[in-house]
């Protein structure tokens, strides 16, 4: 007979915690929607829909009573596809689905239908004819004998009412009752606040709301797009509130075929390679359209949008590793990947990896991937083998390496392919339909698969690698590269090379990669020259902008390779006419462009356009590698450099080809003809440096009508002229002035043949002729002096004014230097030539020229000169010359032509005479004059400014003029008078003469005197006080106070404008006003100035106003403050206060006389006032309007506020002396008013926060707080109430409701089963064996994760533990006649029926009792001779 089992202690779990333990792995939230939607997929349907019915359904007749509060809110799904027998069984085999053997269906693990427990409590299925109620609480179903799950035939049923009612909530998809059903329905009812408290499935009691449905659609409609991508089956999903839609998404595949079984492509290569495994891989592509309808939030407008996705599917039959194939096949893990390509990339789109439905994984690439991966079962990520501690045959490490091969064998594949479909489909797939490149990411599986991407597009010679100008080649007709300046960059791409230049984020990868063995050719300029040729005839390149042809340019010749030059034809090579010409060497020599060696050469012969290099628009390394080589460029290629023989031709050809015969002089006016001859004598001087010899240079330019003579005649090269040709051309001196002087007149005047050469602008043009001998220089003085008498009337007669003056500069730099005889004809020429001005008041330029020969000796005439007067002085006696300019008084004295007196003497002799006492601004002549005097003061001697003081001579207005002595000046005496005084000069006036005016007698500054006479006029001023406000500021402002004090008549003038409490502006003295810095301290209690007086300046002071407030002015100002609640003016005050108490004796007159402890004038933040003794800056805040704290604004008006309030007694806080006090003046027998409980709670918080800080039960001993009905009770007095209270106290009052457990905690108050444990203790029973913390907790806790069998075991180690035990004892007790009155307590009743025993012989220590008032520490932690540790095994109870 076999051996008997003691007992059977298998491990069991019910059927709720299996449930709790799948929703923490299938989290609330869209992942619910996503394993419905897979589920759908899986039967085949083709759409869904979820239903949010707001609606509350009858709750009357249903198939059972319990059923009524799932009648409420829910959320239906429903798809068209039946709901199969095996469907239903799988239902009943949690974690052992059907799917987990079907091939056909993608889900595998049989949980994702479980995850709708996040949401309900009792999920129903409506399908074909029946109707599944399931129950996992198992409770109203268990008193109907169906535990569970309940099935019903409805169709059977439709008569019967509980059916129709119980169907009713169907009916927002349900059409009828009594025919079954095409498709299936799920319901949902969300789980209330009720139903969550009673739930053993969800933690927390959390319960579902119609808003946290809606957030999920919200959040759900997000990814609805991307959800359809990879479904087999689904083609669209719908979320819909009630009857309005939500939103929805819709997939269509243009053209999509299907087989004779009605299956789309995937479909069919899914059965064929993994079903049947007929075929070793199976490849599908398509375009897919997807339109969404959705709506920004609940109740809005849906709008409509688009998308479209390239989709490639790769199915394949097996992985090469057998074993790995045999380990995922057993876990239905099939090769198949999917990319989906979106065609209108958005900024932000970031693909993500899908399981048929997508995974929270995004993968950085621009599209998604779909594959068969070894997932977690949650859904949240895939098997990467971060952990290597596993073993290598593990689950987590077996599907790592599945995963590594699908995404780095399979994924690649399909990429491509991919790729190759967009292509076809006529569009260019850009990088940004590639793989991301990795960039050092690790544990990230999905990444390094665009290495294998390119690989495979080279070996397979795809025609995708995307260029620069967007248009893909295969890799044998590009050049692929890794770096490239961003000009070449862009140049390149504009041009249409085909250049490849992967983009940042994917270079990385790519430059891992070996490209020589891979045969891609890397852009270099030679390779850049052919790549050019190449397209040398596109329409890019021909379109192309001169800028990125220069860079392009730049970048072929930039090896320097001249040789290979010749073989790039592409259009680079800029000429001046706008035109483009590629390195191959021209049929013809006159074909050959010309390379200008420097800019100069090049604008010189700009006219050949279409044969010259425009070098301007050269990069500085081309111009460079040009012009250094070209020598060498000259033998390979169609460009040359300009010769003489060139230039000759060019010469006529161009500038002379309209001349018809050849004179040795003619006039050639052609525009900018004179910069032509220049530039081309500069050019001719650095070919003789680059070695041309003279000789060669005059034989190949003869001819050519090269010579300036001036007025645009030009003599041929090689002619004899017939007349001498005198050279000035030199650039100084006398020369360079003839020179353009004889150039001037000739442009104003009919030309005259002066015979000089005048060489303007053509310095090149002069060395050369210089050197050929043909001009001469011409600068001795006789022979000009001769020649200017000879030419008086057609050169010295027609000078303008600046040529003339120009003339007597150089006639004085020649008369410097000169021997006696050159003098002598110097004096005799200068005096006949008209270059002399009578001085007057007209303009230089408007006054006649004179000659100074006298041609009667018995003239009475004398000639003098004077400097610079603008005045008329002329008598018949005298003709004053105007000597003014430097070199003409130089002149007149070194030639001692006649005599110049000094200012001074012009001043005191001619001028200051001639100006009247008195006059009126009309008289121009005398303006004149005192204005010449003014303007020369600094020469007028003594006697000449006393006579000029005596004068009016200072206007003061358009009508009048004052004395200087009469007047003032500068803008700060000024502002003190006002308009119609006319005591200021004209300022135009004033600012010119100002200097010589304070000298002569005017007053600048602000005296003593002025401010005096300044006080008086203002105080019997009739201005309005506005105006005299002005004067007022500006004498404070810009004035500095005597120094001698003010005397008793002054101090009672009313002078300064200021404005009342009353607010109207007055005058008052300065015994009655304050300046604006005293607004804040007496703005209430006296009248305040209207402008702000600066402190600086000691007026304040002079006038009196440094000393302190009266106690009168800051009492008014405080009750004044007060009434009108101006904190601000209060926070002034008091920080006027801290000032004056800083003296050391204000103090005691504010407390005195102020009455400050005593008045209610602090602000509080409740908008009250308060005395400092009846507020706090913490600690007060619902007590009002008995305390408060200070108001914020109160304390942050000036920053002493705080220290002022504090040295007047205002406490920090209030203390418990004064929280008691308080509490007593609130205390009434009756409830307390709305008010006053606010406070009196508010007083029990405080308490119990300082009372857990100081831990001093004495402190508290007669504090109250008010109980369940408001009435205020001591602490002795009351019971903290609550739900754990095992039975009934009776009418012991209880601590209000409002009294949080955290407060009750820190006052220590005792609790009900503190109350009943004292009843039961022995008065001498110590208080350290109540319980110090709550047990609730601790004994749930416990009893989760201790078994009831453990309960026995617990106890058997106790008595172990106890030493003195020799035995234990177990009884059951089913007696119920115990007695049930006269108990130690009325409430214990309930304890005195049927029990269970322990008994052991051991006895309870005081250390054992004390165990069980520590919960969770017990007695035996710490000693090792013990086997129990955790304290936990008596509560098993």
């Amino acid at each position: 007979m076999p051996v008997a089992p003691i007992r059977n202690n298998a491990q069991q779990q019910s059927l709720t915690v299996l449930l709790r333990n799948i929703i923490s792995e299938y989290p609330a939230g869209g992942g619910v929607l996503r394993e419905l939607c897979q589920n759908a997929d899986d039967a085949g349907a083709d759409a869904i829909e979820f239903v949010l019915d707001t609606r509350q359904h009858t709750t009357e007749n249903l198939l059972h009573k319990d059923l009524a509060k799932f009648q409420g809110i829910s959320l239906l799904a429903y798809n068209n596809q039946r709901f199969s027998p095996e469907d239903f069984e799988s239902l009943t085999r949690i974690g052992d689905s059907g799917k987990a053997r079907d091939l056909t269906s993608t889900g595998k693990f049989g949980r994702g239908f479980n995850s709708v427990y996040n949401w309900t409590d009792n999920p129903s299925i409506l399908s074909g004819t029946s109707l599944l109620l399931l129950d996992p609480h198992k409770t109203w179903s268990s008193e109907i004998g169906f535990p569970g799950g309940p099935l019903y035939d409805f169709v059977a049923n439709s008569n019967e009412l509980e059916i129709k009612n119980h169907l009713a909530a169907f009916d927002s998809i349900l059409g009828s009752y009594d025919t079954a059903f095409e498709g299936t329905i799920i319901r949902l009812p969300l789980r209330d606040k009720d139903q969550a408290k009673r739930s053993e499935i969800v933690e927390d009691h959390v319960s579902t709301s119609q808003k946290d449905i809606e957030d999920v659609f919200q959040l759900f409609t997000s990814e609805l797009v991307e959800s359809l991508l990879f479904l087999r089956n689904l083609r669209s999903i719908t979320l819909r509130i009630d009857d309005k839609i939500f939103a929805k998404a819709k997939s269509i595949v243009p053209n999509e075929r299907k087989n004779d079984r009605g299956e789309n492509p995937v479909n069919e290569g899914y059965r064929q390679v993994f079903v049947e495994q007929s075929k070793e891989h199976y490849e599908s592509d398509f375009m897919m359209e997807i339109s969404i309808l959705r709506s920004a939030e609940p109740g809005t407008a849906p709008h409509k949008t688009k998308v479209k996705y390239a989709i490639s599917h790769y199915l394949r039959k097996s992985a090469e590793d057998q074993n790995l194939q045999r380990w995922a096949r057993s876990h239905k893990l099939f090769p198949w990947i999917a990319i989906a390509n979106p065609l209108d990339k958005a900024p932000n789109f970031e693909g993500r990896l899908f399981a048929t439905l997508p995974l929270p994984i995004q993968t950085k690439h621009p599209a998604h991937i779909h594959g068969i991966f070894s997932i977690t079962p949650d859904r949240s990520n895939i098997h990467s083998g971060g952990d290597t501690t596993m073993s290598a045959n593990s689950a987590t490490r077996l599907g790592a390496r599945w995963n590594q091969w699908l995404l780095h064998e399979c994924a690649p594949h399909a990429w491509v392919r991919n790729l190759e479909f967009i292509r076809s489909e006529d569009l260019s797939p850009g990088w940004d339909f590639w793989p991301a490149g990795k960039q050092g990411e690790l544990g990230q599986l999905w990444m390094g698969i665009l290495g294998t991407v390119l690989k495979k597009v080279v070996e397979n010679g795809y025609e995708l690698f995307p260029t620069l100008s967007g248009v893909v080649k295969p890799a044998n007709k590009v050049a692929f590269t890794l770096s490239i300046p961003e000009d070449l960059h862009f140049s390149l791409r504009d041009a249409g090379a085909p250049i490849v230049f992967p983009p940042a984020d994917r270079r990385a990868e790519i430059r891992t990669l070996d490209h020589k063995k891979m045969g891609l050719e890397l852009l270099s300029p030679s390779t850049g020259r052919r790549h050019l040729t190449a397209i040398k005839d596109s329409d890019a390149l021909l379109r192309l902008d001169i800028k990125p042809r220069m860079v392009l340019l730049d970048y072929v010749l930039s090896d320097s390779q001249v040789q290979d030059f010749k073989n790039c034809e592409a259009p680079l090579i800029p000429l001046s006419d706008g035109t483009f010409r590629g390195f191959e060497m021209p049929a013809s020599q006159d074909d050959r462009i010309f390379m200008a060696r420097d800019k100069a050469e090049e604008g010189l012969f700009h006219k050949s356009s279409e044969r010259t290099v425009k070098t301007s628009a050269l990069l500085k390394k081309s111009q460079d590698i040009l012009v250094r080589r070209i020598a060498d460029i000259e033998k390979h290629t169609g460009i040359k450099a300009w010769t003489v023989e060139d230039a000759a031709q060019y010469c006529s050809s161009y500038e002379f080809d309209i001349i018809t015969e050849p004179t040795p002089v003619v006039k050639i006016d052609k525009p900018k003809f004179n910069d032509f001859v220049e530039s081309f004598w500069k050019w001719v001087s650095k070919a003789q440096r680059r070695g041309a010899r003279g000789s060669t240079l005059v034989n190949g330019l003869k001819g050519l009508w090269l010579i300036p003579l001036g007025n645009q005649m030009f003599q041929r090269i090689g002619s004899i002229s017939e007349y001498p040709v005198l050279n000035v051309s030199a650039n100084k001196g006398i020369g360079s002035f003839l020179k353009h002087a004889e150039s001037a007149l000739a442009n104003r005047f009919t030309p005259e043949m002066m015979y000089l050469y005048t060489g303007d602008r053509f310095p090149e043009a002069t060395k050369s002729l210089q050197k050929l001998g043909i001009i001469k220089d011409y600068d001795d003085r006789t022979s000009l002096m001769k020649w200017l008498e000879v030419t008086l009337k057609v050169f010295a007669g027609k000078l303008d004014y600046g040529e003339k003056m120009e003339l007597i500069r150089h006639l004085f730099e020649l008369s410097r230097n000169c021997s006696a005889s050159e003098r002598l004809c110097m004096e005799s020429t200068v005096r006949k030539l008209p270059i002399f001005q009578k001085a007057s008041d007209s303009r230089p330029t408007r006054s006649p020229w004179i000659s100074i020969v006298n041609d009667d000796p018995n003239s009475p005439v004398t000639y003098i000169g004077v400097e610079n007067l603008p005045i008329t002085l002329d008598t018949p006696q005298h003709i004053f010359i105007d000597t003014g300019c430097h070199e003409l008084n130089g002149l007149v004295s070194n030639l001692q032509l006649f005599k110049c007196p000094s200012l001074s003497e012009i001043l005191g002799d001619h001028v200051v005479p001639r100006i009247s006492e008195t006059g009126t601004p009309n008289d121009r002549r005398r303006e004149g004059y005192i204005k010449f005097a003014l303007d020369h003061f600094g020469s007028l001697s003594v006697e000449a400014r006393s006579a000029l003081s005596a004068k009016e001579i200072v206007p003061v207005s358009a009508e009048r003029f004052r004395r200087p002595k009469d007047t003032v000046s500068g803008k700060h005496v000024a502002a003190l008078y006002f308009e119609e005084e006319q005591r200021c000069a004209i300022r135009r006036f004033d600012k010119v003469y100002h200097e010589a005016l304070v000298s002569l007698g005017m007053s600048e500054d602000i005296t003593d005197q002025v401010i005096f006479e300044r006080i008086r006029s203002y105080s019997n001023s009739r201005r309005s006080y506005s105006d005299i406000d002005d004067k007022v500021y500006a004498l404070f402002s810009r004035g500095k106070p005597p120094p001698q004090p003010l005397s008793k008549e002054y101090m009672e003038l009313r002078w300064i404008p200021a404005t009342s409490p009353e607010g109207k502006l007055g005058l008052f003295s300065v015994l009655q006003c304050r300046p604006t810095s005293f607004r804040s301290w007496c703005n209430y209690s006296m009248p305040i100035m209207k402008s702000r007086i600066s402190s600086s300046r000691g007026w304040e002071k002079w006038l009196g106003w440094d000393a302190k407030l009266t106690v009168q002015q800051m009492s008014k100002q405080l009750q004044e403050a007060n009434k009108r609640n101006d904190r601000l003016s209060l926070g002034h005050l008091v920080e006027y206060w801290h000032n004056i108490c800083l003296s050391g004796t204000a103090s005691l007159i504010l407390n005195t006389e102020l009455k400050l402890e005593s008045q209610k004038w602090i602000p509080g933040s409740s908008e009250g006032f308060y005395s400092p003794t009846e507020i706090f800056f913490t600690g007060a805040t619902c007590l009002p309007p008995y305390y408060d704290i200070v108001c914020e604004r109160f304390l942050g008006a000036q920053p002493n506020v705080k220290r002022f309030l504090t040295h007047i007694g205002v406490q920090q806080a209030p203390e418990f002396d004064q929280l008691k006090e308080l509490q007593d003046r609130i205390t009434t027998e009756e409830p307390l008013s709305t008010q006053d409980l606010e406070v009196a709670l508010y007083i029990v918080e405080k308490i119990a926060l300082q009372h857990d800080t100081k831990k001093d039960k004495n402190l508290i001993s007669d504090f109250k707080a008010p109980d369940q009905d408001g009435i205020m009770r001591t602490f002795s007095e009351l019971t903290a109430s609550g739900s754990d209270a095992p039975i009934s106290l009776g009418n012991r009052p209880t601590l209000h409701p409002r009294i949080p457990e955290s407060t009750i905690r820190k006052l220590g108050l005792p609790t009900a089963q503190d109350r009943i444990l004292a009843s039961l203790s022995d008065p001498c029973l110590e208080q350290d064996f109540s319980q110090t913390q709550s047990a609730k907790a601790v004994i749930r806790d416990t009893l989760q994760r201790y078994s009831v069998e453990s309960t026995f075991s617990e106890y058997l180690a106790n008595a172990e533990d106890c030493r003195t035990a020799t035995r234990i004892a177990w009884m059951i007790d089913h007696s119920t006649d115990y007695p049930t009155e006269k108990l130690i307590a009325q409430e214990l009743e309930a304890v005195q029926g049927k029990a269970l025993f322990c008994y052991n012989d051991g006895v309870f220590t005081d250390e054992d009792f004390r165990s069980i008032i520590d919960v969770g520490i017990g007695s035996k932690g710490q000693d090792f001779s013990k086997i129990g540790k955790f304290g936990k095994g008596a509560l098993t109870m």
